[in-house]
């Protein structure tokens, strides 16, 4: 009997403990034992609320330990994540000569290359037209300069010579002076003379400004120069040749084909041998060259064509007697229009260049 009652003495006992026990405990000690599935999430924000209305207990060391390593991983993961987008190395865009736009940050080597490279491309333009302008009547620079003048003779005459063939003519060229004053001479048979007469001055205006745009990408002018040496090449045995015909021009024709052979070779010589730097430097003087004579040769036959100086026969002058205008009101049309022209090429090329330097340095 009293076995059996020390028995269920015993069992009410621990019966009661574990109603007290199950009373004690809560969900906050429920979630004692759950591991942290979302770090950083909800609880993540509990935990830290429990934590400073002290309803951890004993455990709170323990837990504030777990929150700092915790803590510590998630900075270590969001630091070692790649930015793609960072704004203290903002993308500037940048082109050169034929290359697609690819983003460059700023402070980066090519960036500072490119614009380096621009930078020396457009002072060495303007330099060699400065220096072209101011040293263009010294006696001693017009001799030097005679191959350069005979390149610009060949563009002129074989505008004429294209022009002509294109409208149904049949040219005959010579590129060497005959005596009378001129520089060179394209006689057709057949052609449009209104568009043949004119394309002289106007086409090399056309071809220095093609120049003077190719010029802005060093790396190809090289090869540029290789294409004009290859043109001129051709241009000589098409246009020159047929002036062996003629008795008259014979021995002209003999000189312009060396002039052109010549000059034809070197292009494609220099072309192959020398650096991108000094081929760009060439080709930059041949483009200054070419338009500066344009204009000049159009201003010389403004007081020819007004009986001021000189006689003879010229561009303008075949103009005024085969379609009523004077010569002076065609050399005045051709000055401004390859005025023009030279004009808008370097607003497009080395004017929009500085502009948009400009712009990009105010915008860093």
């Amino acid at each position: 009997m009293a076995l059996l009652l020390v028995n269920s003495l015993g069992a009410a006992i621990s019966s009661d403990s574990l109603a007290e026990e199950k009373m004690t405990s809560s969900p906050d000690d429920k979630s004692k034992k759950k591991p942290f599935k979302d770090v950083g999430g909800k609880a993540f924000d509990k935990v830290q609320a429990r934590l400073s209305e002290g309803k951890t207990g004993g455990a709170e060391s323990e837990l504030q330990a777990k929150l700092a390593r915790l803590e510590a991983e998630v900075k270590a993961d969001s630091s070692s994540a790649p930015a793609l987008f960072s704004a203290a190395s903002p993308a500037v865009y940048t082109s050169s000569a034929s290359d697609a736009l690819s983003p460059v940050a700023e402070g980066s080597p090519g960036r500072s290359a490119l614009f380096k490279e621009a930078h020396i491309n457009m002072a060495a333009f303007w330099v060699i037209a400065m220096a072209s302008v101011l040293l263009a009547n010294a006696p001693f620079v017009n001799l030097l300069l005679t191959p350069v003048s005979q390149f610009v003779v060949m563009i002129h005459e074989c505008s004429h010579a294209i022009v002509a063939l294109l409208t149904g003519g049949h040219p005959a060229v010579t590129i060497v002076p005959d005596g009378l004053g001129h520089g060179g001479i394209t006689q057709t048979n057949g052609g449009w003379l209104f568009f043949s007469a004119q394309a002289g001055y106007l086409g090399t205006a056309l071809v220095g400004c093609l120049l003077i745009y190719l010029g802005q990408f060093p790396k190809y002018s090289r090869f540029i120069l290789m294409g004009i040496g290859v043109l001129m090449i051709l241009g000589s045995l098409i246009f020159i040749t047929p002036s062996f015909f003629s008795p008259v021009t014979f021995v002209s024709a003999l000189f312009s084909m060396m002039w052109g052979l010549a000059m034809g070779t070197g292009c494609i010589f220099m072309g192959k041998k020398l650096k991108p730097v000094m081929a760009n430097l060439v080709l930059l003087f041949l483009a200054v060259q070419t338009a500066l004579n344009s204009i000049s040769l159009a201003w010389i036959l403004i007081p020819h064509g007004l009986g001021l100086a000189g006689g003879g026969w010229t561009d303008a002058t075949v103009m005024q007697n085969n379609f009523l205008l004077p010569a002076f009101f065609w050399a005045l049309l051709w000055m401004a229009i390859s005025l023009a022209m030279v004009f808008f090429t370097l607003k497009i090329s080395y004017g929009s260049a500085l502009l948009n330097r400009k712009k990009i340095k105010k915008n860093l």
